[in-house]
């Protein structure tokens, strides 16, 4: 099961809807008969409450998976997209760090229930918290690559570093070296001079790990919101849409290089 998880540490960047419509997007892409799991990790649960319409899930939802108290399956909800489930979140998941703190084994909690459930899923996209904790350390421990949108603003790269830093560690004290950022999307941009200065500025800082995809500003997205809709679903000819389409084929295509990549090591080994 290939494992991607949306995280910026500084709130604003669009990080809900890249996970949206990441999960909404590859799904559909999937073959007949495969599924997607969609993980919501942030308290918010703005992309819960996107994914079931605007309906509060009862529980289990992820908090009561983390602390132990409910299987992964039992808190899993099928969606209204045919290839697409979704493990909820609500407002009790940001009491997690403080009662996952005296607990063995809590910063692999995430990775343990994503076993059970690993056969039935091709893919697992989480939606990360916008802040460090033990929420987020789950989420890293349970994936191996990032995806990291970053919006088109002031103090919008300041982030970065913090998050990089995060990843290292988790890497090397948590003995977890398979995890990777896999590429920077640029998120609400807008045809003016603080945009292209910002994306010259991401590519001269990170290269090849910034995406081509840029996601445009537009209104659709927020409307999507308020309708309890992906822009996929709710305006799929609109700019945004269009670049989102972009930006999953371009995820898509690394996960093939990796596979590639694997497959390749492998032989060598065993050559």
């Amino acid at each position: 099961m290939r494992t991607i998880a949306v995280v910026n540490l500084k709130g604003g960047s669009g990080k809900t809807t890249t996970a949206l419509a990441l999960a909404v997007g590859m799904g559909r892409r999937l073959p007949r008969r495969k599924r997607l799991l969609l993980i919501d990790g942030d308290p918010q649960a703005n992309a819960t409450m996107t994914m079931l319409e605007g309906r509060t899930p009862a529980e289990p939802t992820l908090g009561q998976v983390l602390l132990g108290e409910a299987e992964a399956v039992e808190a899993i909800r099928s969606t209204r997209c045919p290839q697409v489930d979704i493990l909820p979140a609500d407002s009790d998941l940001a009491n997690c760090t403080l009662l996952l703190a005296e607990e063995l084994g809590r910063e692999r909690r995430l990775r343990s229930a994503l076993r059970t459930v690993e056969g039935t899923y091709e893919a697992c996209i989480i939606d990360a918290p916008p802040q460090l904790s033990l929420v987020l350390v789950n989420i890293l421990q349970a994936v191996t690559e990032i995806v990291v949108p970053v919006d088109a603003g002031l103090y919008s790269v300041a982030g970065l570093g913090r998050l990089q830093e995060t990843v290292d560690q988790v890497r090397k004290h948590l003995d977890h070296a398979e995890l990777h950022i896999i590429g920077l999307v640029l998120t609400r941009a807008m045809k003016n001079k603080a945009t292209r200065d910002l994306e010259r500025q991401l590519r001269e800082s990170y290269g090849d790990l910034v995406y081509r995809t840029s996601i445009p500003h537009s209104v659709k997205v927020e409307e999507s919101h308020a309708r309890h809709r992906t822009v996929l679903e709710h305006a799929p000819k609109s700019p945004a849409a269009v670049a989102f389409e972009q930006l999953i084929t371009e995820v898509l295509k690394h996960g093939q290089i990796q596979r590639h990549a694997r497959r390749s090591d492998s032989k060598h080994d065993a050559a």
